[in-house]
């Protein structure tokens, strides 16, 4: 999806539910659409949307007149990107539902959803309300940790996490304009990061992790992202370089949600991603900076970066040089 801006004020206004639903669905997700009642008729739907991809996300920011926006059965089997959706609430109340759990979101409170299972969001109240959305790519957010577990669980504007994380997801949202005016990817890494935590501690998830657990988690990351080029890096070397049995390692990365193979093939691509995007790796081939990170072969590299970034390597880095290019 190249940058898109949208506003019904373009449209005929007998068309404007109608243009919006057909955005919404072509270009975000398939769901059905209706105004709630204070919305009034169709002609008085008013709606704003802009969205763009960077750093692997897709952002959108929407401000519409009250609408009820549901995912049914029927809509999962329709094709759409495999992502999962961080929902940050700006102006106005939302009320979702997901998973036999309800959440009422206020100004600067978010929750996660999950696309490929049913749910719905209410917009509610008498003006128009102001939502931001994430698509995060599902591997992205299931390599830092059970996401499954935390849908439609609300983190608080005011609560510890909310003061630190809702803050700098409003402001990384405010960036998906021009590309030259587009956060770093380090950044968006590190909202990711944030924002998982955050959605761990509503979902209890780690809440009681004894320090025996959090340091060896700590010292097998570690080791691990010190030999990220080592093709053979493997759960055996880390477990035998931290004193732990295999059995015990992959028993505490199951804890965090992810194994110990999907989370060093994560940082792994992060790397070659950024390293892919950056001017200054210019003068090094895409197989190369895959060698350099450990990849064993050039095909396997590709599989592996198509599978998680939705294009293949040379695609990436022509589209990222030209988002780069001045002019």
């Amino acid at each position: 999806m190249v940058d898109l801006s949208f506003a019904t004020s373009q449209v005929d206004p007998a068309e404007r539910l109608s243009a919006t639903r057909e955005l919404v669905n072509r270009e975000f997700l398939p769901l059905a659409i209706t105004p709630l009642r204070a919305a009034g008729p169709p002609a008085h739907f008013d709606a704003r949307l802009t969205g763009g991809d960077w750093g692997g996300l897709r952002v959108w920011r929407v401000e519409a007149s009250p609408l009820l926006a549901a995912r049914a059965p029927r809509h999962i089997t329709l094709p759409a990107r495999d992502d999962y959706l961080l929902a940050l609430h700006v102006s106005g109340t939302a009320t979702g539902v997901q998973d036999d759990r309800q959440v009422t979101l206020g100004p600067g409170d978010f929750a996660l959803f999950d696309p490929t299972r049913p749910y719905t969001i209410a917009f509610q109240g008498a003006g128009t309300f102001e939502h931001v959305i994430y698509q995060v790519p599902r591997a992205s957010l299931d390599a830092r940790g059970q996401a499954g577990n935390m849908t439609a669980l609300r983190v608080p504007a005011a609560s510890s996490a909310g003061r630190l994380v809702s803050p700098y997801l409003r402001t990384l949202a405010r960036s998906a304009g021009p590309a030259g005016d587009r956060p770093a990817l380090a950044l968006i890494d590190a909202g990711l990061d944030l924002a998982a935590s955050a959605l761990r501690a509503a979902a209890g998830v780690g809440g009681h992790q004894d320090s025996r657990r959090r340091v060896l988690i700590s010292e097998l990351k570690r080791y691990a992202l010190a030999h990220l080029g080592d093709p053979a890096l493997s759960p055996e070397a880390a477990a035998r370089a931290c004193y732990v049995s295999v059995r015990e390692l992959h028993r505490i990365f199951a804890r965090e949600g992810v194994s110990f193979g999907a989370w060093v093939r994560e940082e792994r691509l992060r790397r070659c991603r950024d390293e892919l995007a950056g001017q200054q790796h210019s003068h090094r081939t895409v197989a190369e900076i895959a060698a350099r990170w450990g990849f064993r072969s050039p095909a396997h590299f590709t599989r592996a970066f198509r599978a998680r970034y939705g294009m293949v390597p040379v695609e990436f880095r022509r589209l990222a040089s030209a988002r780069d290019r001045p002019g």
